[in-house]
């Protein structure tokens, strides 16, 4: 047998009716042909199990048509009505990749030095991709659309409808074996909408990388996304995907939530992405807080939620504010409010003070000594403050003292050596130039930095070793800078009713509420008046005093010509007096 007679032999046995029969039914090449897998493509136009239901479905079909024909004009018109909504989705995917993919591929594949192996996908689900493309409308278009929405679409939308409530019903059914199934299930890289560019080749440099990502952002117009290179492995994958946000408010419950469960020197400032509670903390990662942000961006509301904090645990406050931002805390105890600048240059000076003793009893201490009460210094308005106690020094500087003023000097001791003594310092501006601080070194002390509503100047004399997003307009939406790290936070809100239900009522215990008086504790007669600490009216809370009724409080200042009293000690004076009478 010669080899011609093989292979006339080998034709007739491939040829044969069974396997002809079974080519058909399996879905294979009738041919026999080799190269088209039955799950993929492979070789041909269409996968094997797709051939094998067009090749069963069709005779199926002719049957059921022959067999009902009536039923089967109602089914065949609403299939030639699914295969015109499929049809008229085709177009306007070939439409959307005739404006958006196939010019960006045609502008990146030159510059690389490559004809084929680059893919593009673009969702038309970004930004306003495809409202772009749409048209205006005749009066004609908008008859004909109206007549379709009323008359075809119930009947395209019913049979869909019918089919995805069964498969929503199924899978309720299914959920509690679906959810023994999880453990087995692999976790896969959720993207969601996104530009995703693949390069058939191994390597970009930073120049080809920034030239891609200008083209994509040139020819595709979507905002406020993400990029990400991944270069490992033979082929070079680009990603822009939708940045995440934190939420757009934050109140009151998610700081009631959180305050427990944070140690004393942590505190919660916000949520970020995904509504992670995002927190600071004073021993690890710095004493001392730098917020710079434009007016009305938010910079009193993030100091006073440090402050409530402070205030819930047993702290006190000192405020330097010339402005009144923060009239939620007035009256509170264990608050010293200062709104003129020889109250300020007095009250950095206690507080200096207070922080050299601590410092000096920790050198006889054990290692993990608690100094006492925590104290928060929130300087605002720096770029103003600073200046105030210049002048003010430069009028009342006796003969012979220092030229520098000892408030300027309080403050840079403070930032210097307040850790080890519990001293924090927030530091408002709406440009924390070194200048308003005290001098560079000064702003190195300050290892959390807030920003808002920021300008690339601003961005890059704060914190130039982080990138620099995009500032953004939400209220309340800050990026926290640590260690060169930017979050992402949106500050949580609190109204005056709230700031009092979070605060503690009771005036702190030890040398720090004699050492350091505040405003909050110490107030005159009509202060203590108007907020009720004492049941008398003016008039005869000062025959009171004259006459010397129950325990007269003693004098502990002056605001102006008035005379300052401690608040507990206006307290025990009216105790002492109702026990008097009784």
């Amino acid at each position: 047998m010669n080899d011609l007679e093989r292979a006339i032999r080998r034709t007739y046995r491939r040829h044969t009716v069974w396997r002809i029969s079974y080519r058909f039914l399996s879905g294979r090449p009738i041919t026999g042909r080799t190269g088209y897998p039955y799950l993929s493509r492979g070789a041909g136009r269409l996968a094997g199990w797709q051939r094998q239901a067009y090749r069963l479905g069709l005779p199926v079909a002719a049957g059921l048509v022959a067999e009902f024909p009536e039923q089967a004009g109602v089914t065949g018109g609403g299939v030639a009505l699914v295969l015109a909504a499929k049809g008229r989705q085709r177009l306007v995917r070939r439409r959307f990749n005739a404006a958006y993919v196939v010019p960006t591929l045609a502008a990146i594949a030159p510059p690389l030095g490559l004809q084929t192996g680059v893919d593009l996908h673009v969702d038309p689900s970004l930004g306003t991709l495809t409202p772009r493309l749409a048209k205006p409308l005749s009066p004609a278009e908008e008859a004909v659309r109206l007549w379709y929405g009323e008359h075809l679409e119930p009947i395209l939308r019913w049979l869909p409808d019918r089919v995805q409530r069964g498969l929503w019903a199924a899978q309720r059914r299914a959920r509690p074996l679906a959810a023994r199934l999880e453990v087995f299930r692999r976790p896969v890289p959720q993207y969601g909408p996104r530009i995703e560019l693949t390069i058939d080749t191994p390597y970009l440099t930073k120049d080809q990388r920034e030239l891609v990502s200008s083209i994509v952002h040139s020819k595709i117009p979507v905002s406020g996304l993400v990029e990400a290179w991944d270069q490992v492995g033979p082929r070079v994958v680009a990603r822009w995907t939708v940045r995440r946000r934190p939420p757009a408010r934050v109140g009151y419950d998610r700081v009631a939530e959180e305050l427990p469960k944070l140690a004393e020197w942590e505190f919660y400032v916000g949520d970020g992405v995904g509504g992670q509670a995002v927190t600071i903390s004073l021993r690890d990662d710095s004493p001392h807080m730098a917020v710079s942000a434009g007016s009305g961006a938010g910079k009193s509301v993030l100091a006073l939620l440090v402050a409530v904090q402070v205030l819930a645990r047993g702290g006190r406050v000192l405020i330097l504010d010339r402005k009144g931002s923060h009239r939620s805390l007035l009256g509170l105890p264990g608050v010293d409010y200062c709104t003129r600048p020889e109250q300020m240059h007095d009250a950095l000076l206690r507080t200096d003070q207070l922080a050299d003793e601590r410092n000096t009893l920790a050198l006889h201490e054990d290692e993990d000594w608690d100094p006492g009460p925590r104290v928060l210094v929130i300087a605002e308005e720096l770029n103003a403050t600073i200046g105030q106690l210049v002048n003010y020094w430069a009028e009342a500087r006796p003969k012979g003292g220092p030229k520098r003023s000892p408030a300027v000097s309080a403050l840079a001791n403070l930032l210097f050596m307040g850790r080890s003594a519990k001293v924090n310092v927030i530091a408002i501006a709406q440009m924390l130039t070194a200048r308003a601080i005290g001098g560079p070194e000064a702003r190195e002390n300050f290892g959390i930095r807030f920003l808002a509503r920021y300008t690339t100047n601003n961005w890059k004399m704060l914190v130039p070793e982080a990138a620099m997003p995009r500032s953004s307009r939400t209220l309340g939406r800050w990026q926290m800078v640590v260690g060169g790290q930017a979050t992402e936070v949106q500050v949580a809100y609190l109204n005056k009713a709230q700031v009092r239900a979070l605060t503690s009522a009771r005036v702190p215990e030890g040398p720090l509420a004699s050492d350091v008086p505040g405003d909050g504790d110490m107030m005159t007669l009509r202060d203590a008046v108007d907020d009720a600490v004492i049941p008398w009216t003016y008039e005869a809370a000062k025959k009171r005093l004259q006459r010397r009724v129950g325990t007269v409080p003693e004098s502990r200042g002056k605001r102006g010509n008035a005379d300052l009293y401690s608040r507990q000690d206006l307290v025990d004076w009216v105790r002492s007096t109702e026990n008097a009478t009784v």
